[in-house]
């Protein structure tokens, strides 16, 4: 059974996010622990934990996955911020393994002014730092591939696996953006570059290091380095990429998560959508 679902608001409460997944049929979810453009962080009480743990137990959506806040660089050549993000993770960590939740997906960082080489080595040595802070049993890592804008490092196979093969004894993993893949160069949309990037991952990660999928459309070209999201089949992707994800033996086992544009019952919609691009019965 193919598990697709969407990002989810967790305002005023965490628990809430059950709600909301059952409000749009998702049978997973994804949401932010924090605004994910501040840095303020709020404890949370011991009731809402426990709401949390009881409805993750009945609500039967899973896995439940996190992201990370979009303000975090571990890559920054600035000393200060990037200690700063390295806080935010473990912060963010620590609940996540209080929580049960199975994934924590982010945005490894930017190059910002500096060789792409020399952030990729922060990056690293900040991961180092995080690991030995929170030793990781229940969430498993996700370092997210990215589009490849502004510097960002993961735009590229051969860069996702710098970055975590020195963790591989670790609960590390990766989590495929469809967009991003496809605006930084991924032909992901044509069988022929769709083998070819299951291959890619295969030879330099591991496909058992693939742990989530993001689905989503682009509102820009292939290979434009830009992360701009659309609903799905409305975009340059179309409706043909997201069919050879869904129907691939070994994709159709992850989670699927909607990051589209929120209005109106659109996450119905997309979510309906790829449930009818599928060859096999789908979660409900």
């Amino acid at each position: 059974m193919v598990k697709i679902g969407t990002h989810v608001s967790s305002s005023k409460s965490l628990d809430l996010v059950f709600d909301r997944a059952k409000e749009v049929n998702a049978s997973t979810i994804q949401f932010f622990l924090r605004s994910p453009r501040s840095w303020s962080w709020k404890e949370r009480s011991e009731k809402e934990l426990e709401n949390f743990h009881l409805k993750k137990k009945s609500f039967g959506i899973n896995p439940v996955i996190v992201h990370a806040s979009y303000l975090f660089n571990l890559a920054s050549a600035d000393e200060a911020l990037r200690q700063k993000s390295i806080d935010g993770v473990v912060q963010e960590l620590k609940l996540c393994e209080e929580l049960g939740i199975e994934y924590y997906v982010i945005h490894a960082g930017k190059a910002k002014n500096q060789p792409e080489e020399k952030a990729v080595k922060n990056i690293i040595s900040s991961l180092e730092q995080i690991f030995k802070k929170v030793p990781l049993k229940n969430t498993t890592f996700l370092v997210e591939t990215l589009a490849g804008q502004k510097g960002e490092i993961g735009k590229t196979t051969e860069e996702i696996k710098t970055l975590i093969k020195p963790f591989e004894t670790e609960n590390i993993g990766v989590c495929i953006d469809t967009c991003h893949i496809f605006a930084a160069g991924y032909k992901i949309n044509e069988e022929d570059g769709f083998k070819s990037y299951k291959q890619e991952l295969e030879k330099l990660i591991g496909l058992d290091r693939i742990k989530v999928i993001h689905c989503n459309d682009s509102k820009t070209p292939f290979n434009s380095r830009r992360d701009r999201h659309e609903h799905i089949g409305k975009g340059s992707i179309g409706l043909n990429g997201f069919k050879l994800f869904l129907n691939d033996p070994f994709f159709r086992t992850l989670p699927f998560i909607l990051e589209t544009p929120k209005s109106g019952n659109w996450d119905i919609i997309n979510i309906n959508t790829l449930k009818s691009l599928i060859d096999a019965p789908v979660a409900q």
